[in-house]
Protein backbone atom coordinates (compact mmCIF):
# COMPACT_ATOMS: atom_id res chain seq x y z
CA UNK A 1 0.00 0.00 0.00
CA UNK A 2 1.03 3.74 -0.37
CA UNK A 3 0.66 4.86 3.53
CA UNK A 4 0.98 8.49 3.71
CA UNK A 5 2.15 9.48 7.57
CA UNK A 6 2.18 12.44 9.62
CA UNK A 7 4.10 12.81 12.55
CA UNK A 8 6.56 10.07 11.86
CA UNK A 9 9.43 11.55 13.93
CA UNK A 10 6.92 12.28 16.81
CA UNK A 11 7.01 9.66 19.62
CA UNK A 12 4.09 7.24 18.05
CA UNK A 13 5.32 7.66 14.37
CA UNK A 14 9.41 6.94 15.33
CA UNK A 15 8.24 3.41 16.60
CA UNK A 16 5.21 2.95 14.01
CA UNK A 17 7.46 3.87 11.10
CA UNK A 18 10.42 1.05 10.66
CA UNK A 19 6.89 -1.63 11.00
CA UNK A 20 5.56 -0.19 7.55
CA UNK A 21 8.55 -1.64 5.50
CA UNK A 22 6.47 -3.46 3.45
CA UNK A 23 4.52 -0.43 1.79
CA UNK A 24 5.32 2.70 0.42
CA UNK A 25 5.62 5.52 2.85
CA UNK A 26 5.54 9.28 2.11
CA UNK A 27 6.09 11.10 5.49
CA UNK A 28 5.37 14.80 6.39
CA UNK A 29 7.71 16.26 9.16
CA UNK A 30 8.58 20.18 10.28
CA UNK A 31 12.18 18.87 10.59
CA UNK A 32 15.45 17.71 9.24
CA UNK A 33 14.99 14.71 7.61
CA UNK A 34 17.26 11.49 7.15
CA UNK A 35 15.79 8.18 6.17
CA UNK A 36 17.68 5.51 4.71
CA UNK A 37 14.96 3.07 4.23
CA UNK A 38 13.96 2.75 0.00
CA UNK A 39 10.46 2.79 1.38
CA UNK A 40 9.96 6.03 2.74
CA UNK A 41 10.25 9.29 0.63
CA UNK A 42 10.53 12.41 3.31
CA UNK A 43 8.92 16.01 2.94
CA UNK A 44 9.64 19.19 5.20
CA UNK A 45 7.01 20.95 5.48
CA UNK A 46 4.56 22.96 7.59
CA UNK A 47 0.94 21.11 7.73
CA UNK A 48 -0.51 24.73 9.03
CA UNK A 49 0.48 25.58 4.99
CA UNK A 50 -1.09 23.67 3.09
CA UNK A 51 1.12 25.13 0.13
CA UNK A 52 4.16 23.41 1.74
CA UNK A 53 2.35 19.96 1.18
CA UNK A 54 -0.36 19.69 -1.16
CA UNK A 55 1.12 19.16 -4.44
CA UNK A 56 3.21 16.27 -2.79
CA UNK A 57 0.49 14.68 -1.55
CA UNK A 58 -1.52 15.03 -4.71
CA UNK A 59 1.34 13.32 -6.69
CA UNK A 60 1.43 10.44 -4.44
CA UNK A 61 -2.20 9.38 -4.23
CA UNK A 62 -1.88 7.36 -1.01
CA UNK A 63 -4.05 4.53 -0.39
CA UNK A 64 -3.72 4.92 3.08
CA UNK A 65 -3.31 7.85 5.45
CA UNK A 66 -2.60 7.66 9.44
CA UNK A 67 -2.28 11.14 10.54
CA UNK A 68 -0.71 11.36 13.79
CA UNK A 69 0.89 14.83 14.17
CA UNK A 70 -0.73 17.69 16.30
CA UNK A 71 2.45 20.03 17.18
CA UNK A 72 3.44 21.74 20.05
CA UNK A 73 2.39 19.46 22.96
CA UNK A 74 1.54 19.88 25.89
CA UNK A 75 0.17 22.84 24.50
CA UNK A 76 -3.30 22.74 25.05
CA UNK A 77 -3.80 26.11 24.41
CA UNK A 78 -7.02 27.67 22.25
CA UNK A 79 -4.69 29.05 19.52
CA UNK A 80 -2.47 25.54 19.29
CA UNK A 81 -5.52 23.21 19.41
CA UNK A 82 -7.05 26.01 16.39
CA UNK A 83 -3.96 25.35 14.24
CA UNK A 84 -4.11 21.58 14.82
CA UNK A 85 -7.48 21.32 13.82
CA UNK A 86 -7.07 23.54 10.61
CA UNK A 87 -4.54 21.76 9.22
CA UNK A 88 -6.06 18.50 10.03
CA UNK A 89 -9.42 19.47 8.67
CA UNK A 90 -7.46 20.82 5.26
CA UNK A 91 -5.48 17.26 5.41
CA UNK A 92 -8.54 15.03 5.55
CA UNK A 93 -10.36 17.29 2.63
CA UNK A 94 -7.23 16.94 0.20
CA UNK A 95 -6.95 13.22 1.25
CA UNK A 96 -10.86 12.93 0.12
CA UNK A 97 -10.31 14.69 -2.92
CA UNK A 98 -7.27 12.46 -3.96
CA UNK A 99 -9.30 9.17 -3.29
CA UNK A 100 -7.69 7.78 -0.37
CA UNK A 101 -9.82 5.00 1.17
CA UNK A 102 -8.82 4.38 4.55
CA UNK A 103 -7.93 7.49 7.04
CA UNK A 104 -6.23 7.03 10.36
CA UNK A 105 -6.16 9.50 13.12
CA UNK A 106 -5.15 9.54 16.62
CA UNK A 107 -7.52 10.98 19.27
CA UNK A 108 -7.37 10.86 23.03
CA UNK A 109 -8.52 8.70 25.90
CA UNK A 110 -9.69 12.25 27.21
CA UNK A 111 -12.63 12.39 24.76
CA UNK A 112 -14.28 10.37 27.52
CA UNK A 113 -14.56 13.22 30.31
CA UNK A 114 -14.44 13.36 33.18
CA UNK A 115 -15.78 9.83 33.87
CA UNK A 116 -14.63 6.79 36.38
CA UNK A 117 -14.42 2.65 35.47
CA UNK A 118 -14.05 1.08 32.18
CA UNK A 119 -15.11 3.03 29.04
CA UNK A 120 -16.00 1.55 26.00
CA UNK A 121 -16.41 3.24 22.40
CA UNK A 122 -20.28 3.51 22.16
CA UNK A 123 -20.34 5.35 26.22
CA UNK A 124 -21.28 8.80 26.35
CA UNK A 125 -18.95 11.31 27.54
CA UNK A 126 -18.50 13.30 30.53
CA UNK A 127 -17.84 17.02 30.71
CA UNK A 128 -14.30 17.36 28.90
CA UNK A 129 -11.42 19.83 28.81
CA UNK A 130 -10.58 22.12 25.28
CA UNK A 131 -8.38 19.75 24.09
CA UNK A 132 -10.53 16.46 23.69
CA UNK A 133 -13.08 18.86 22.89
CA UNK A 134 -11.23 20.14 19.74
CA UNK A 135 -10.57 16.43 18.74
CA UNK A 136 -14.21 14.98 19.01
CA UNK A 137 -14.88 17.96 16.75
CA UNK A 138 -12.39 16.89 14.14
CA UNK A 139 -13.97 13.52 14.34
CA UNK A 140 -17.74 14.47 13.81
CA UNK A 141 -16.44 16.53 10.87
CA UNK A 142 -13.74 13.97 9.46
CA UNK A 143 -16.96 11.47 9.79
CA UNK A 144 -18.95 13.60 7.63
CA UNK A 145 -16.44 14.38 4.86
CA UNK A 146 -14.88 10.23 4.67
CA UNK A 147 -18.72 9.58 4.12
CA UNK A 148 -19.24 11.29 1.07
CA UNK A 149 -15.93 9.80 -0.87
CA UNK A 150 -16.64 6.56 0.60
CA UNK A 151 -13.28 6.04 2.69
CA UNK A 152 -12.78 4.67 5.97
CA UNK A 153 -12.54 6.32 9.17
CA UNK A 154 -10.30 4.49 11.84
CA UNK A 155 -10.13 6.61 15.22
CA UNK A 156 -7.87 5.61 17.51
CA UNK A 157 -8.63 7.06 21.24
CA UNK A 158 -5.03 6.63 22.59
CA UNK A 159 -4.73 5.73 26.09
CA UNK A 160 -1.77 6.73 28.61
CA UNK A 161 1.48 5.57 26.22
CA UNK A 162 4.74 5.19 27.69
CA UNK A 163 7.93 3.88 26.88
CA UNK A 164 11.87 4.93 25.50
CA UNK A 165 11.09 8.84 23.52
CA UNK A 166 8.18 9.82 25.93
CA UNK A 167 8.25 13.31 27.64
CA UNK A 168 10.60 13.90 30.48
CA UNK A 169 7.86 15.09 32.68
CA UNK A 170 5.79 12.43 32.17
CA UNK A 171 4.93 9.88 35.09
CA UNK A 172 7.60 7.12 34.75
CA UNK A 173 10.24 8.91 33.57
CA UNK A 174 10.04 11.10 36.74
CA UNK A 175 9.83 8.04 38.93
CA UNK A 176 12.77 6.71 37.31
CA UNK A 177 14.80 10.16 37.96
CA UNK A 178 13.86 10.31 41.37
CA UNK A 179 14.19 7.06 42.77
CA UNK A 180 17.83 6.71 40.73
CA UNK A 181 18.88 9.47 43.15
CA UNK A 182 17.17 7.52 46.21
CA UNK A 183 14.09 9.84 46.86
CA UNK A 184 10.93 9.05 46.23
CA UNK A 185 9.54 10.90 43.47
CA UNK A 186 6.95 13.90 44.33
CA UNK A 187 3.63 12.70 42.98
CA UNK A 188 0.17 14.78 43.35
CA UNK A 189 -2.19 11.75 43.34
CA UNK A 190 -0.94 8.87 43.78
CA UNK A 191 -4.18 7.36 43.86
CA UNK A 192 -5.39 7.44 40.39
CA UNK A 193 -5.78 5.04 38.41
CA UNK A 194 -5.37 5.12 34.31
CA UNK A 195 -4.44 2.82 31.62
CA UNK A 196 -0.78 2.55 31.13
CA UNK A 197 0.41 1.11 27.55
CA UNK A 198 3.84 0.30 26.03
CA UNK A 199 4.60 1.96 22.74
CA UNK A 200 5.27 -0.92 21.10
CA UNK A 201 1.96 -2.33 21.93
CA UNK A 202 0.18 1.12 20.77
CA UNK A 203 2.05 1.06 17.11
CA UNK A 204 1.45 -2.28 16.72
CA UNK A 205 -2.67 -2.02 16.83
CA UNK A 206 -2.31 0.96 14.52
CA UNK A 207 -0.82 -1.39 11.83
CA UNK A 208 -3.29 -3.86 12.50
CA UNK A 209 -6.38 -1.54 11.99
CA UNK A 210 -4.91 -0.46 8.69
CA UNK A 211 -3.80 -3.30 7.54
CA UNK A 212 -7.14 -5.02 8.00
CA UNK A 213 -9.56 -4.97 5.52
CA UNK A 214 -13.07 -2.70 5.87
CA UNK A 215 -11.91 -1.39 9.54
CA UNK A 216 -13.51 1.57 10.07
CA UNK A 217 -15.17 2.90 13.61
CA UNK A 218 -13.98 4.48 17.02
CA UNK A 219 -11.44 1.74 18.62
CA UNK A 220 -9.50 2.14 22.34
CA UNK A 221 -6.01 1.73 22.34
CA UNK A 222 -5.59 1.01 25.41
CA UNK A 223 -3.90 -2.08 27.35
CA UNK A 224 -7.26 -2.54 29.15
CA UNK A 225 -6.59 -2.89 32.78
CA UNK A 226 -6.59 -0.21 35.65
CA UNK A 227 -2.64 0.62 36.45
CA UNK A 228 -2.14 1.95 39.76
CA UNK A 229 0.37 5.52 40.10
CA UNK A 230 1.46 4.17 43.30
CA UNK A 231 2.24 0.76 41.60
CA UNK A 232 4.32 2.73 39.23
CA UNK A 233 6.65 3.65 41.72
CA UNK A 234 6.83 0.07 43.34
CA UNK A 235 7.59 -1.62 39.56
CA UNK A 236 10.46 1.67 38.88
CA UNK A 237 11.57 1.05 42.63
CA UNK A 238 11.69 -2.48 42.08
CA UNK A 239 13.64 -2.88 39.13
CA UNK A 240 16.55 -0.15 40.65
CA UNK A 241 16.56 -2.46 43.18
CA UNK A 242 15.42 0.56 45.50
CA UNK A 243 12.24 -0.87 47.17
CA UNK A 244 13.04 0.20 50.57
CA UNK A 245 12.55 3.91 50.22
CA UNK A 246 8.60 3.13 48.95
CA UNK A 247 6.76 4.43 51.84
CA UNK A 248 4.71 2.27 53.96
CA UNK A 249 1.26 2.59 52.39
CA UNK A 250 -0.52 1.82 55.98
CA UNK A 251 -3.87 4.43 54.48
CA UNK A 252 -5.82 2.59 51.69
CA UNK A 253 -5.35 5.24 49.07
CA UNK A 254 -8.69 6.18 46.81
CA UNK A 255 -8.76 5.13 43.34
CA UNK A 256 -10.07 7.18 40.98
CA UNK A 257 -9.63 6.90 36.49
CA UNK A 258 -10.58 5.19 33.73
CA UNK A 259 -9.23 2.16 31.36
CA UNK A 260 -10.50 0.66 27.89
CA UNK A 261 -12.28 -1.78 27.16
CA UNK A 262 -10.60 -3.15 24.12
CA UNK A 263 -13.09 -5.62 23.15
CA UNK A 264 -13.93 -4.61 19.85
CA UNK A 265 -10.13 -3.85 18.20
CA UNK A 266 -9.42 -7.76 19.64
CA UNK A 267 -12.88 -8.51 17.73
CA UNK A 268 -12.07 -6.54 14.67
CA UNK A 269 -8.40 -7.23 14.04
CA UNK A 270 -7.20 -9.74 16.89
CA UNK A 271 -4.66 -7.32 18.43
CA UNK A 272 -3.81 -7.58 21.79
CA UNK A 273 -1.26 -5.79 23.58
CA UNK A 274 1.77 -8.09 24.45
CA UNK A 275 3.58 -6.18 27.70
CA UNK A 276 1.89 -5.83 30.95
CA UNK A 277 2.63 -3.14 33.04
CA UNK A 278 5.44 -4.05 35.42
CA UNK A 279 7.15 -5.57 31.99
CA UNK A 280 6.96 -2.27 29.70
CA UNK A 281 8.19 -0.90 32.76
CA UNK A 282 11.34 -2.92 33.09
CA UNK A 283 11.75 -2.59 29.49
CA UNK A 284 11.61 0.81 29.37
CA UNK A 285 13.97 0.82 32.42
CA UNK A 286 16.63 -1.23 30.29
CA UNK A 287 16.76 0.53 27.39
CA UNK A 288 17.63 4.03 29.48
CA UNK A 289 20.51 2.19 31.78
CA UNK A 290 21.91 1.38 28.11
CA UNK A 291 21.56 4.49 26.68
CA UNK A 292 23.11 5.66 30.49
CA UNK A 293 25.65 3.13 29.88
CA UNK A 294 26.60 4.73 26.41
CA UNK A 295 26.94 7.76 27.17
Amino acid sequence: MRILLTGGTGFLGAYLLPLLECHQVLLLGRGEGDFPCQNVSYHRCDLSDIGTWEKQVRDFHPDVAIHLAWTGLPDYSFPRCLENFNSSINLVSLLASTGCKTIFMAGTCWEYGDISGQVKETDIPGPMSLFPSFKTGLRLITENLVRECEANLIWGRVFFVYGPGQRETSLIPTCYRAIKKGVFPEIKNLGAVNDFIHISDVVDAIKALVETPRVSGVFNLGFGAPGKVRQICEYVARKLNAESIIPDWKNPIQQSGFWADRSLIKEKTGWEPKLSLQEGIEQTIDEWEEANDRS
